[in-house]
């Protein structure tokens, strides 16, 4: 343990930029060998890739092990912003193979639908988005979620379909097949609307709370002394009920799946600024103008995709 200590101090004095590019470099190698291995080689040979391979590896791990805690704002969010479009990307592209697949080879093309609709409960996890975004990011982020679920859905009900049929391909069979997948397919089209509607609400919800929490603020703003207390406690409740709104996740109301609305990060940040413009307005207006100003980026984000009619 005093060993592993005393490596991550010394690897902690190297500059975090070349502490990055390092890690980078590690794990394309970590890469390139692991792909290489499986090439016809002399087994001398795929002992030593497998041993730079492994080396890559734990290189990669100690290197980038919190190295983004150390980098500037810009850099980070650079990073941040560059890691969201690969797994974006990347998701996209294994959802295109597997339709190619399909068209091949049925079996394997399957097999990869099955990893698309999985994939996509590791995707949306909030292992990977608990970096702050900029307000304007919200819309994307909302737009991303809902079509990487819609997606998944999509590829999980061809992959029950298809296999159905593979199943039971007996010509009297057929017609079972086809009101079994016609019912499947509708079930999945249901689905996806509920998707789709749901972040419209949510976006309608945190619209029309944060519009209600500007006016409280102003009100405080201009409240007399002796009514400070009660537009305080309207600020507060304000707050509290898009607090909660803030807190569901996109795609599903399930606890232990789906992306929260805004990261962690975003929400202390947004409480802390309401917080501050709360208490510190019957003294003066130094916080008011920035919650304002938070509160209306998050407004106008979600402008676009209200829907008064849910």
């Amino acid at each position: 343990m005093r060993m592993f200590e005393q490596l991550q101090t010394r690897v902690g004095r190297i500059p975090a930029k070349r502490r990055l590019w390092a890690a980078g470099t590690a794990g394309i190698t970590y890469f390139l060998s692991g792909m290489t291995i499986r090439l016809a080689m002399p087994p001398l040979w795929k002992s030593s890739l497998l041993m730079i391979s492994l080396l890559s590896l734990a290189t990669f791990v100690i290197l980038g092990n919190g190295v983004t805690a150390h980098l500037e704002p810009n850099a980070r969010n650079l990073l941040f912003t560059l890691r969201r479009v690969t797994r974006a990307a990347g998701y996209l592209m294994l959802a295109a193979l597997a339709i190619c697949m399909l068209m091949v080879d049925r079996t394997a093309g399957i097999m990869l639908l099955i990893l698309v609709a999985i994939a996509n409960y590791f995707f949306a996890g909030e292992g990977g988005h608990q970096e702050p975004i900029r307000l304007a990011q919200l819309p994307t982020r909302i737009i991303g979620r809902v079509a990487f679920r819609i997606i998944a859905i999509v590829a999980g009900t061809v992959a029950l379909s298809q296999f159905l049929a593979m199943a039971r391909s007996d010509p009297s069979q057929q017609n079972a097949n086809f009101n079994f997948t016609m019912g499947t397919y509708l079930a999945a089209g249901a689905a996806c609307l509920k998707v789709h509607s749901r972040a419209r609400k949510l976006c309608t919800q945190i619209n029309g709370q944060a519009r209600s929490l500007i006016r409280a603020l102003d009100s405080l703003a201009s409240a007399a002394s002796a009514e400070a207390t009660i537009h305080m406690e309207k600020a507060r409740e304000e707050w509290q009920k898009l607090e909660q709104v803030l807190q569901n996740r996109i795609e599903t109301g399930l606890p232990l799946h789906g992306t929260a609305l805004l990261p962690v990060s975003n929400r202390k940040r947004l409480q802390g600024m309401v917080n501050m413009a709360i208490v510190d307005t019957p003294q003066g207006n130094q916080f008011v103008s920035q919650a304002r100003t938070e509160l209306q980026l998050l407004a106008q984000a979600c402008n676009s995709r209200i829907d008064t009619t849910l």
